[in-house]
């Protein structure tokens, strides 16, 4: 599915979904960021347990594995030609990590997960986040799910905790806050029409 959006400052916004076809958008990315948050490639919410954000080549061929078996969902921003921006989005078994919060509770046992974020330096502030995310609820729409949850940061972190997003991008996007998740974080749901 691909998604475009009025200009940017920068240069037309679009979208592309993460599959074995995008794998090479989605490394440039994430290659020319670190991996983002120091080696992560998206792959903390895939597992439960120990996670090593620095394990940089382990968990980029992690990455690619899941994306070749078409077990890990995502939206890649573009602006112009240039992957600039993420939305990580999935079922509960690709995302399991979110089980063992403290706190959690499934708002609905078919509920989709929106549980990463990242936006490249030089184009934040400038609404690409909630581009990622409503054009992460349109693929969810159109594959038929109607349950998603999000878990945004409380309070006024700093932009290297926002992995998970604002409360203000979800309620932006149509959430609404359903409780809290652990200290930190809330869960916030949308129910999609179909």
């Amino acid at each position: 599915m691909k998604g475009t959006s009025p200009s940017h400052v920068h240069g037309a916004l679009s979208s592309r979904q993460l599959a074995e076809k995008t794998w090479q958008d989605f490394e440039k990315l994430f290659a020319a960021n670190g991996g983002v948050w120091g080696g992560c490639w998206c792959m903390f919410f895939h597992r439960r347990g120990g996670f090593d954000s620095k394990a940089y080549a382990e968990n980029r061929e992690a990455k690619r594995l899941l994306t070749a078996d078409g077990r890990t969902h995502g939206t890649i921003v573009f602006c112009g030609s240039d992957p600039v921006g993420w939305c990580q989005y999935g079922p509960k078994e690709e995302l399991p990590r979110i089980d063992g919060k403290r706190g959690y509770r499934s708002t609905s046992p078919d509920a989709w997960r929106v549980t990463c974020l990242f936006i490249a330096p030089g184009h934040r502030r400038a609404g690409l986040a909630t581009f990622a995310v409503k054009e992460s609820l349109r693929a969810m729409k159109k594959a038929g799910i109607v349950s998603v949850e999000a878990y945004p940061v409380k309070g006024g972190s700093s932009a290297t905790l926002l992995w998970s997003g604002t409360p203000r991008l979800f309620e932006k996007t149509g959430f609404t806050r359903s409780g809290s998740l652990g200290r930190g974080s809330w869960i916030y749901t949308l129910q999609l029409k179909p």
